[in-house]
């Protein structure tokens, strides 16, 4: 064998393996260089059309673009959810999937406690509560509602609501999903084109104030054992609830009225 022609030759093939992937890498950081340019631009053209509507923002808009899924979820069957071990101090009652708790003794709320504190103390009275993490809009607001999480994102359509009343916690409310699995990554819309779709459809109209934007995963209930979840922007506006489908542009409507109260 030509030893010296073979070590040419793998020199040469390093070289162009090198060159490919140099390339690769300016591909890679050129298209996420255009995508930050176009989601500033798409920013400045929100700006100018909410300014001239009148539209007040009160947050900051969210300029993530994450690559998603759709989610494959069931609700818990009544069975599985008598068999998880419960304190004797409350009483519940499971519809739906819905379950639905009263505690023998109420327990007093702390001054100083934040929501998600108040929940970490209610750890062993509230089923899988690790999995669930509080909704800062409606915290704001002095209402106690979490959401299950999936990958850091809320799910909504899988609330925990604590009962409160004179300053104490007397039950809960709640809806949980088992994971089953998940599609293949995609990127999301921007916030930005999300708003665009609101705006264009006079969902949010002059005058209003833009309260919330957040990330999640929302789907509709159909008599199916396995459920179908899509990413979503939630938009929050004069304390109306719109979900915009983050791969479609194509807005959701709730079909439960809690969750657009």
């Amino acid at each position: 064998m030509d030893w010296s022609r073979a070590k040419t030759i793998l020199i040469a093939a390093f070289l162009l393996l090198d060159l490919f992937l140099a390339y690769q890498v300016y591909e890679s950081r050129t298209q996420q260089w255009n995508e930050v340019q176009l989601i500033r631009k798409g920013a400045g053209n929100i700006e100018l059309l909410l300014d001239e509507r009148n539209i007040r923002l009160a947050m900051e808009i969210p300029e993530d673009t994450p690559q998603m899924q759709y989610v494959h979820v069931e609700y818990l069957s009544e069975a599985v959810l008598n068999q998880h071990p419960l304190p004797p101090d409350q009483q519940m009652t499971i519809s739906d999937s819905l379950i639905m708790a009263r505690f023998a003794q109420p327990i007093p709320l702390n001054d100083s406690q934040n929501a998600a504190e108040l929940l970490r103390e209610l750890r062993h009275r509230v089923m899988y509560a690790e999995q669930y993490q509080p909704d800062k809009y409606y915290t704001e607001r002095g209402i106690f509602r979490y959401w299950q999480q999936y990958e850091g994102l809320p799910i909504f359509v899988a609330p925990l609501e604590l009962y409160v009343q004179q300053d104490a916690v007397t039950g809960y409310q709640q809806s949980y999903l088992r994971i089953r699995n998940h599609g293949d990554g995609r990127q999301v819309i921007s916030a930005y084109t999300a708003l665009r779709s609101l705006l264009e459809k006079q969902l949010i109209r002059n005058g209003e104030t833009i309260e919330d934007v957040t990330m999640g995963y929302f789907g509709h209930e159909y008599d199916a054992d396995v459920q179908v979840l899509a990413p979503i922007w939630r938009i929050i506006h004069n304390g109306k609830i719109d979900y915009v489908n983050a791969f479609t542009g194509a807005v959701e409507r709730p079909l439960d009225d809690r969750m657009s109260d």
